[in-house]
């Protein structure tokens, strides 16, 4: 089911956002690649000989476009199953970052605790859902510290890491505002905390703040939301291959490693997106996915 936005009387507008902190906090996505473990097995040896395959030839090369939102929990867990599969398969990968918006009118900054008093959980059950993604971040090797992300309007952010790609540095800054976000649990909308991040990949605090006190960047952002939106686009994550398939949602890193194979066994001319799989659960602009059963 969706979370819903509800409220648009007062300030609690931003609880649409509190939907998506309820994902945050809580719910734990469970993939399913095969229904049985022995036709995995089998799945993940067919994918791993025919990529051996590939590579006697030359090393294989795709593109890999990414639209996700730095306080999308799944987007941070299933870009680290993407880098994961592209390690494990030995393939040349250029990753390129994009940016959406889950909710584009939040205002403020929102802690878990005032997040859970105002959706109706108590602390514990929001404690207890958080340990689940942490649990599945954990398998992708991400750390995650759930109870004390804040959640704020992600433009800024996304401005700033369209900077950094115009100096060669938006993979690097992707990276580093979800280890901001999740990690570090800072206030990605706070000027102070971009500038710093911005002076790490070389930019000065006199540009980032002339940028942040500007529109700068912000059609830029608008039009790469609408390219993803044109691509089929519904939820982040969401990843283009070679500008030819797509996958949507957190998916395994196995199922990054068959797709790249399958579409590199037989990639030729241009193909109409692709769907490669079922969707994995998604951050849209009406909150993030809960399942109906943990």
């Amino acid at each position: 089911m969706k979370w819903i936005r509800t409220s648009k009387k007062n300030r609690l507008k931003a609880v649409s956002y509190l939907g998506i902190c309820t994902i945050v906090i809580g719910t734990i996505a469970i993939f399913k690649v095969t229904a049985q473990s022995h036709n995995q097995n089998q799945e993940m040896m067919s994918t791993e000989n025919k990529m051996t395959e590939l590579l006697k030839e030359e090393t294989p090369t795709v593109l890999v476009e990414v639209w996700s939102d730095y306080l999308c929990p799944w987007c941070y867990i299933g870009e680290a199953n993407l880098e994961n599969a592209i390690a494990d398969l030995g393939i040349n990968a250029t990753v390129v970052y994009k940016s959406f918006q889950s909710n584009p009118t939040l205002q403020g900054a929102f802690t878990v605790t005032e997040i859970a008093k105002q959706s109706g959980f108590s602390l514990e059950e929001a404690r207890k859902k958080s340990k689940y993604i942490e649990d599945m971040a954990s398998s992708a090797n991400v750390e995650l510290h759930m109870d004390s992300v804040i959640m704020v309007n992600t433009m800024d952010a996304h401005r700033l890491a369209y900077m950094a790609k115009q100096k060669g540095h938006g993979k690097e800054m992707a990276k580093r505002l979800f280890e901001a976000s999740y990690v570090e649990t800072k206030n990605i909308a706070d000027p102070n905390v971009l500038t710093a991040l911005g002076e790490e990949f070389g930019i000065s605090k006199e540009e980032t703040f002339a940028m942040l006190k500007s529109d700068q960047y912000r059609a830029e952002i608008k039009s790469e939301i609408q390219e993803g939106i044109n691509n089929g686009l519904r939820g982040v994550p969401y990843f283009v291959i070679n500008k030819k398939y797509s996958l949507s949602g957190a998916q395994p890193k196995e199922v990054f490693k068959k797709t790249f194979t399958d579409i590199l066994q037989k990639d030729g001319s241009y193909t109409p997106l692709i769907s490669k799989s079922p969707s994995g659960y998604t951050c849209d602009e009406n909150g993030c996915e809960i399942p109906n059963k943990q």
